[in-house]
């Protein structure tokens, strides 16, 4: 028949009971604590990743927004420079205008005096000539 014995039964409890301890004091919860850190490390691996998307997507928009103002800003430049290119064309236009008209208008009066001296001198030419005839009718 089957007997039992106490000491062994009591042997074998205690037995198991310390190997619970050694393994749960030596094994798991070093494993577990393991686990835990690794996870951990890997958590916050994850919330760096997190954090550095959301401060590129900040940079990202700030930049954007940098961009679209530099190209206000660009095209306010733009617009500057080419009213002013105008203006300056304009002024260089009207200075044109005037100088040849002013360069006509002496022209003009180059030319009257010009008209002026050879009539002056026709209506000379044309005394002596007449003096001259004079002369030869009266000799």
């Amino acid at each position: 028949m089957l007997t039992i014995n106490i000491s062994e039964l009591l042997l074998t409890v205690l037995s198991f009971f310390i190997l619970m301890f050694l393994l749960n004091k030596l094994l798991y919860k070093p494993v577990i604590s393991f686990r835990e850190q690794r996870q951990k490390g890997i958590d916050d691996c994850f919330q760096q990743e997190r954090q550095a998307k959301e401060k590129l997507a900040e940079t990202e928009k700030a930049l954007d927004c940098r961009r679209a103002e530099s190209l206000k800003e660009a095209e306010g430049i733009v617009s500057q420079a080419k009213v002013q290119a105008k203006q300056e064309a304009e002024k260089t236009a009207k200075l044109a205008e005037t100088q040849a008209e002013e360069k006509l208008r002496q022209a003009a009066q180059a030319a009257e005096q010009l008209h002026k001296d050879a009539g002056k001198a026709l209506e000379e030419q044309r005394s002596q000539l007449a003096a001259g005839l004079a002369d030869r009718l009266c000799h």
